[in-house]
């Protein structure tokens, strides 16, 4: 009787694993994933939101993250909202000092395409990063949306690409 019990273990054990290890890993998403749930909060905030600032501090590898930060900003207000979005779910959403107001064109290259540029042109990252999309004046021959990549904060600098073209534009020293 025992030896029946104890074969029936194994099997509970896997059947819990397959049910529970695609959630665990089906965490990480790209920052297009959560775009248009964190746009739907923004436009409930304020109408006039405009989209300013995309981010996340825990950036993988293959340019996905398990939480991504959008940021927007109401011109008639002067008042920001950050929408924090989980696995496509908005997760929290606040009023915030508004820094950023230059809007971003929702025609960016998603974050994997970006992260897959900055590692063929030489960046190395170890573990989770910070990766950020937002408008850049100071340093860029045009003013435009573009993507700064750590890939590891040790190494002292970070990578900029073209969140329009998805093309590496340079490397950028950390301050």
């Amino acid at each position: 009787m025992k030896a029946k019990r104890l074969s029936v273990l194994p099997i509970i054990i896997n059947i819990i694993l397959i049910l529970w290890l695609p959630l665990t890993f089906a965490a990480d998403t790209t920052v297009k994933v959560g775009l248009s749930q964190a746009q739907e909060s923004a436009m409930k905030w304020k109408t006039d939101a405009v989209l300013v600032q995309l981010s996340t501090l825990t950036g993988s590898v293959n340019g996905t993250a398990d939480k991504w930060s959008y940021m927007f900003h109401s011109p008639k207000a002067k008042q920001g909202y950050r929408v924090d979005v989980k696995q496509g779910i908005v997760d929290r959403a606040l009023e915030v000092s508004s820094s950023f107001i230059d809007p971003i064109d929702v025609g960016f290259v998603d974050s994997d395409a970006a992260v897959a540029e900055a590692k063929k042109k030489g960046l190395k990252m170890n573990g989770r990063t910070m990766m950020t999309l937002q408008v850049m004046l100071k340093g860029t021959k045009n003013q435009g949306a573009y993507w700064n990549i750590v890939g590891n904060l040790a190494e002292g600098k970070s990578m900029i690409i073209d969140a329009k073209t998805g093309k590496f534009l340079r490397y950028q020293v950390l301050e």
